[in-house]
């Protein structure tokens, strides 16, 4: 019993606004951002994400240096690199994976000497790379859930032409969806929410939340209206659980998520793969021919 107050008691930081701010923050994103990582698997915007990630770590660093919030200079580099990779992927040149590498290069040795150009302090330059949603502002968490708003329309009332070009592009294009268009919007929200995440989580630990969840409901669901449910349901439930354990275990809330999602992850992984070997197993000739045996010595 008293182990029990000890926990609830753990609890009581909620009562003070930053934390208060950064957990509702946190369990909006996991609820919300999961649905731009069902984008990132079934759009293979793995090399993408990188670039986003490092063009985020350079609009942070130059923000740091600068002295401005690294939130919304983070938002314009990816804002931007989004802009070129669109204009490079209209021209001739269609396979754009060579140009996403050189930006992925590119800005992440930017950012690094612009650290160390300007002498960016070690605890702003870890917060780049660890995250800490305690430290978001009130503009922040505004902007936050604004784009989350943004998101979760996007993917409500575009969900026709949304499955249509994760199907296949070519075939979106060719029944009237405005693929680039679609595509587009889809690679901006990627960094968007690259720069978000990055905010709360940082940029080690981003996957925590963008990725995992998004892995976990394509082992779930049957269906792509599923898996964005599942998907966000599961990045919720990453989101509460990895604060929590946080909480509990003195941990940063970063380190917190990332253990709990890895660890939901394994345990809905292994339990895929049981019920995927029962059902091979159901399916097996020896099963299937003692079924009718039995159903024949019934008759």
């Amino acid at each position: 019993m008293m182990q029990l107050f000890a926990w609830l008691d753990a609890f009581h930081v909620l009562r003070y606004a930053p934390v208060w701010r950064g957990f509702l923050v946190l369990l909006l994103s996991g609820a919300v951002f999961p649905l731009v990582g069902v984008f990132v698997l079934r759009l293979n915007l793995i090399t993408l994400r990188f670039a986003l990630m490092h063009a985020s770590l350079l609009g942070s660093a130059v923000a740091l240096a600068a002295g401005v919030n690294p939130l919304l200079v983070g938002m314009a580099a990816n804002s931007a690199l989004v802009v070129a990779i669109a204009r490079i992927r209209g021209s001739a040149v269609r396979d754009v994976g060579f140009i996403t590498t050189f930006f992925m290069v590119l800005t992440i040795g930017l950012a690094f000497a612009v650290i160390y150009r300007f002498n960016v302090s070690t605890n702003d330059s870890l917060q780049i790379l660890w995250g800490n949603i305690y430290a978001m502002t009130p503009l922040d968490a505004r902007l936050t859930v604004a784009f989350g708003a943004v998101v979760a329309g996007f993917v409500v009332l575009r969900f026709p032409a949304i499955a249509a070009v994760l199907f296949d592009r070519d075939v979106a294009t060719s029944v009237g969806v405005r693929e680039s268009l679609v595509y587009t919007t889809i690679v901006l929200l990627v960094g968007l929410t690259i720069s978000f995440v990055m905010r709360l989580i940082g940029a080690l630990l981003l996957d925590a939340i963008l990725i995992l969840p998004a892995l976990m409901a394509v082992s779930c669901a049957r269906s792509l209206r599923g898996t964005f449910i599942w998907a966000s349901v599961l990045g919720t439930i990453v989101a509460l659980g990895g604060f929590a354990f946080a909480i509990l275990a003195d941990l940063p809330v970063s380190s917190g998520v990332t253990i709990f999602g890895a660890l939901l992850y394994l345990i809905i992984h292994l339990l895929m793969r049981k019920r995927s070997r029962t059902a091979v197993r159901a399916l097996s000739p020896s099963n299937t021919l003692a079924t009718h045996t039995q159903e024949g010595e019934k008759q």
